[in-house]
């Protein structure tokens, strides 16, 4: 089979890989679609984190085609996500807690895509722990959905966000996007996008952000004593500069949630938090939040379509790379990874 692999030299390279046999406990998945996640993108150059020789992704869905022994829950020809980070312990502190996403074993150990082979492939052997069925209102390609959906919920519900406050959210990648149409369902009644790209700030006012901002308006208007005034800002965007921007769109009193990984330390005022009164909330993946998300999707709740700009075969992943970093064309690319969608 063909698989994408971040191989020994640091690099994703396009592999010929036998096609594996379902373990115990474990059944066989012909992966339809694989979306990249920005996470992808800087692997290599994250030794601690992301191993040689894995295959990548780890937003993926596709059906089942082979069982093996000791599975009985499942069969073939169900459609199926994962849970990327599924495979937790169930005995650390944590876990016994029901606080899954903060396991090691599940999200260092055993993390697909990312530890152990992920669904960047034809084919990949999944241990019955990271299943969701998908229904029938869900096809595989708006099922490789989940996992990004599934962290833009997170995000919203770990936010003191009640009905009627105001938002912003800064980052018009995937998961702001997602994130701004969850905060429209969870009742915000104001939400502004803060992007720097004219196509994504568009696609925001289409999802419904009421006003669209550079970084640059909102220094300029942050300095001229305007914009302080939003209740929760969501950074999305992973920018070192990005923590201190939202310092200055926050209320007095209002909370800061942590979303985008920035590659380095992130530099802001202290005093400014401090004297402001306001909560900066980290938050990890999902626990609940993953099935929630195969929820909204079957309800058509979450508009994914508009933010799927781009199908690639699998021979082509690499043109699917470079495209991800052209954000004035590119908002989500789907790596179609052998089968139509179902």
């Amino acid at each position: 089979m063909k698989a994408v692999v971040l191989t020994s030299r640091r690099r994703h390279e396009l592999c010929d890989m036998p096609v594996p046999e379902p373990g115990h406990d474990e059944v066989l998945v012909r992966s339809h679609y694989c979306g990249i996640c920005g996470s992808d993108l800087h692997g290599p150059e994250i030794e601690d984190l992301f191993r040689s020789d894995v295959i990548s992704g780890h937003e993926f869905a596709g059906e089942i085609v082979a069982v093996g022994q000791g599975v009985t829950d499942w069969t073939v020809g169900q459609r199926v996500t994962a849970n990327p980070n599924g495979n937790v312990c169930h005995r650390c502190r944590y876990c016994r807690d029901g606080r899954y996403n903060l396991c090691r074993v599940g999200t260092r150990d055993n993390p697909l895509g990312v530890a152990r082979d992920g669904g960047m492939a034809e084919y990949v052997a999944l241990h019955t722990s990271y299943l969701h069925e998908l229904p029938d209102s869900v096809d595989t390609r708006r099922g490789a959905w989940t996992e990004p959906l599934a962290v833009a919920i997170r995000a919203v519900r770990t936010s003191p966000l009640r009905v009627g406050d105001s938002a912003a959210v800064i980052g018009g990648g995937p998961v702001g996007q997602l994130v701004l149409q969850v905060l429209r369902r969870a009742g915000a009644t104001r939400v502004l996008m803060v992007e720097p790209s004219p196509f994504r700030r568009e696609v925001a006012a289409r999802l419904g952000a009421d006003e669209t901002l550079t970084p640059d308006e909102v220094t300029a208007r942050a300095g001229a004593g305007e914009l302080a005034d939003v209740d929760h800002v969501l950074e999305c965007s992973g920018h070192v500069d990005a923590v201190q921007m939202a310092l200055d769109l926050v209320a007095a009193g209002g909370s800061i949630r942590l979303v985008g990984m920035a590659p380095k330390p992130p530099s802001f005022d202290a005093v400014q938090a401090i004297t402001k009164e306001v909560r900066i909330l980290g938050g990890f993946i999902y626990v609940e939040e993953f099935a929630q998300a195969i929820d909204l999707l079957a309800a058509n709740a979450i508009d994914v379509e508009t933010l799927t700009t781009t199908l690639t075969p699998l021979e082509e992943f690499a043109d699917a790379f470079a495209a991800l970093r052209e954000p004035e064309t590119t908002m989500k690319v789907l790596i179609e990874t052998g089968a139509r969608s179902r």
